[in-house]
Formats: structure tokens, C-alpha cells, sequence
């Protein structure tokens, strides 16, 4: 996969129309998945962020959302890392990073559920960062009560597929 700014373009906002509401997992997904993935391999956090379209944030939290699900349903942490990824690019390109905290919940139990150690995985983001995505410690600091999926309007559900977190609001 060859990587420059017209990569990026699947992350407009007017590419993703009802992005979140597709079944899961989606052909979207995988392409986002592919692309911070790859992008993460090869290009430093502060140039990631730089060249995400205006508005991105907005896909990439529905991704990370999305992205936690399918990690728990296929126990994969791949999944894991690119929704935290997507989370962290969001979380710095947001106007508002507190619209990320509701998919870092989701992915922090997401970790826990496939067995992996979530503040290991948040903070070894954050170093991959450079320290840019500091929200992701900033998460890790809030009670155990504060980062609950509950907490978050969430809860572990099924639907036509298997495992996914279910909106209860």
C-alpha cells in the first residue's frame, strides 16, 4: 500500500454518511484499520495528524468505536491498537477532545476482554506518540467508575454478527 494525502481521503466526512450505523464488521472498516495501521508504520503520530482531512475525527471515533467490537468478537488486539490509534488521532484533531472519551471506554474494555492490559496498550500508544496523545494517560487516571462503558451511555451486547457494545441512550 502506497501512502500520501489522497490515502486519507477516506476519512472525509462526506465519504462516511451513516458510517457508524453500518453492520460490522464493514468494508470501511477494514480500509480505515488498514490505513492508520500501515500510516503508523510509516510515518511519525505529528505527521499523521497533520494530514488528516477537516472533520476526520468525527470517522475516526466512529471507528474506534467500532474497532473495539470487532476486537473483542475476534479476539484480535490488531484491532485493538488501530481503534486506539484512530482514537488518539481524534482525540488531537478534535475541537473537543472529550468526544473520544466514550471510545476509549469502549476500547479500554475491549482490552481487558480480549486479555490484554489496558493501561500497557494506552500508554505504549502514547509513546509511539511522543507523548502527543496524552489524553490516552489522561484516561488512564480517571476512577475505575469514570471509565466504564455504563459511564459512557454503553453496554456488552450482540447483534446479527456477535459480540458488539450496544449504545443504551
Amino acid at each position: 500500500m502506497s501512502l500520501d494525502a489522497r490515502s486519507f481521503g477516506i476519512l472525509e466526512p462526506a465519504e462516511n454518511v451513516n458510517y457508524g450505523r453500518d453492520e460490522v464488521p464493514s468494508a470501511r472498516d477494514g480500509q480505515i484499520r488498514d490505513l492508520v495501521l500501515h500510516a503508523a508504520g510509516s510515518w511519525a503520530f505529528e505527521e499523521i495528524v497533520r494530514i488528516v482531512p477537516r472533520g476526520a475525527d468525527r470517522v475516526l471515533g466512529a471507528f474506534a468505536e467500532r474497532a473495539a467490537s470487532m476486537a473483542v468478537r475476534r479476539q484480535d488486539v490488531r484491532e485493538l491498537r488501530a481503534g486506539l490509534l484512530a482514537a488518539a488521532i481524534a482525540q488531537e484533531t478534535s475541537g473537543d477532545p472529550r468526544e473520544a472519551l466514550a471510545a476509549l471506554s469502549l476500547l479500554y474494555r475491549a482490552a481487558e476482554m480480549i486479555g490484554h492490559d489496558p493501561d500497557v496498550e494506552f500508554s505504549a500508544l502514547n509513546e509511539f506518540s511522543g507523548g502527543r496523545a496524552g489524553g490516552l494517560l489522561d484516561f488512564l487516571r480517571r476512577s475505575p467508575e469514570d471509565k466504564a462503558i455504563e459511564a459512557m451511555g454503553y453496554e456488552e451486547g450482540d447483534d446479527k454478527r456477535g459480540f458488539r457494545f450496544l449504545r443504551n441512550w
